[in-house]
């Protein structure tokens, strides 16, 4: 007996399987932390209301351990995101995806656990299920102190 078999009326259609278009996953940057910043803040270009998105992000941030995992989420209309879950391993975190008031551009919040030295790096991956990713860049981001959203 196989441990995953797909049969044919596992597609979306009939006769027909699931694909996805390109790029089914875009790099949207690479980001650190220094010296006397606890969290990184990142604001993407990204305003679109009823899309399900994941993300995956992965690093290492010395003095502060490896950062790895991946969320989903339904982001919605205005600020509202349906559906959140954030999976993380290792001691730097995602902490918080969230939406920021007109144009409801889509932030991520990390928290790397302390505010001692460090470098190293945590890139951030987006996924969609039908939407062009291409376009999809950040605005800015901000190492701070701030346990809630910095972007508002």
């Amino acid at each position: 007996m196989a441990i995953f078999q797909r049969v044919i009326s596992d597609a979306t259609s009939t006769n027909q399987w699931a694909r996805s278009g390109m790029p089914m996953m875009q790099h949207i940057g690479e980001f650190t932390l220094r010296a006397g910043n606890r969290y990184l803040d990142v604001k993407t270009n990204f305003i679109s209301g009823s899309a399900m998105l994941s993300f995956y992000y992965w690093g290492y941030l010395y003095n502060r351990g490896t950062i790895f995992g991946h969320a989903g989420c339904y982001l919605y209309s205005g600020t509202d995101i349906l559906n959140k879950y954030i999976y993380n391993t290792g001691s730097t975190t995602l902490s918080n995806i969230y939406k920021i008031a007109s144009p409801n551009y889509m932030c991520f919040k990390f928290d790397s656990g302390n505010d001692g030295y460090t470098e190293g790096r945590i890139n951030i991956f987006i996924a969609s299920h039908s939407l062009d990713l291409g376009a999809v860049g950040i605005i800015e981001y901000a190492q701070n102190n701030t346990a809630s959203s910095y972007y508002s």
